[in-house]
């Protein structure tokens, strides 16, 4: 019996190999050391403010608490905050340009991020199309074409003239800027109809849909990150803020149905480059009329050129 014993743990011991720890009891594993505690820093607006010149009562806790949600969403919502500033980069000198023709205030610039996040092919649900979301009727209205060929709704030059226009024609309307921004928003006759039902002239003393109460401290908040991004946390070096487009104009008389691939081949590149510097352009091609176009930098002189042997395109009117 011994012998069987012996027997066995030997053949333990052979199967088992070389360097086998004894049966020992161990100690129990020490606890993991705990994660250190992440602290997300807190971000206040500034105590005093205004919009478009005018002040924002901000005594009133009702007015701060409806600002400190708008705008803790624009501070935190960090990819779409980012995308805000490259794009901006890209349009807003040409835009506080136009807002200076015009002597308007330089903070209507901000409409444009809360519209449409400065996307230039941005449409909503309701059917309102471009950077600053014009509704077909109110398109119309501002001397906006929208076609079958063209909807001018997509034209950066054309719908910011036909909204600073707009703005400027609400601001008289209501007599301030924030009521002008909320009738933009949702319609004058609607802010019309409240203001004479509530008996109130005032946007912050005045009960509006949801999404125009939110809408103008959406701007403020805007407004707010855009002026200081480095105090909110956005530090974007410059060579990844995008550039302002570069472009060559030129205004066209087509004597005959056009296809955009010929335009753009007559100045050098191709059709999706050239539907991205025109985006109002609907189809593939453009019947005869009058238009003005935008051109990849520096090649003004070849389509200048490519006119005499393209048909259905003239010499043309170009700065």
């Amino acid at each position: 019996m011994i012998f069987f014993l012996i027997l066995l743990a030997g053949l333990w011991f052979w199967q088992a190999g070389p360097g086998v720890e004894p049966l020992v009891a161990r100690p129990p594993a020490a606890s993991a050391p705990p994660l250190p505690e992440i602290v997300f820093p807190y971000f206040r607006f500034p105590e005093n403010l205004t919009l478009c010149g005018e002040p924002v009562p901000l005594k009133e806790e009702a007015v701060r608490e409806s600002l400190d949600r708008e705008f803790t969403i624009i501070v935190w919502s960090r990819a779409q905050t980012t995308m805000w500033l490259k794009r901006a980069h890209r349009y807003f000198p040409e835009l506080e340009r136009k807002i200076r023709a015009e002597r308007l205030p330089l903070d209507l610039k901000y409409v444009v991020l809360v519209e449409s996040d400065l996307r230039d092919r941005a449409r909503s649900q309701a059917g309102a199309l471009g950077l600053w979301q014009f509704m077909g009727s109110t398109a119309q209205r501002f001397q906006l074409r929208v076609t079958e060929a063209v909807d001018e709704r997509l034209d950066f030059n054309a719908a910011t003239d036909a909204a600073l226009r707009y703005l400027k024609w609400l601001r008289e309307r209501f007599g301030s800027w924030a009521l002008a921004l909320a009738a933009y928003n949702c319609g004058e006759g609607r802010v019309q109809k409240e203001m004479a039902l509530q008996g109130v002239n005032n946007y912050y003393h005045l009960a509006l849909p949801e999404e125009t109460e939110r809408y103008v401290f959406r701007i403020i908040g805007a407004k707010i990150v855009l002026e200081s991004p480095l105090t909110y946390g956005f530090q974007i070096p410059p060579e990844e803020l995008y550039a302002p487009l570069q472009y060559d104009e030129a205004e066209v008389i087509l004597t005959q149905e056009t296809s955009v691939r010929s335009l753009a081949e007559a100045c050098g590149t191709y059709y999706k480059s050239f539907k991205t510097f025109n985006p109002w352009i609907r189809g593939t091609s453009l019947p005869p009329g009058r238009y003005r176009f935008w051109l990849p930098k520096g090649s003004a002189a070849r389509f200048r050129e490519a006119q005499r042997s393209t048909p259905g395109i003239p010499p043309l009117i170009s700065r």
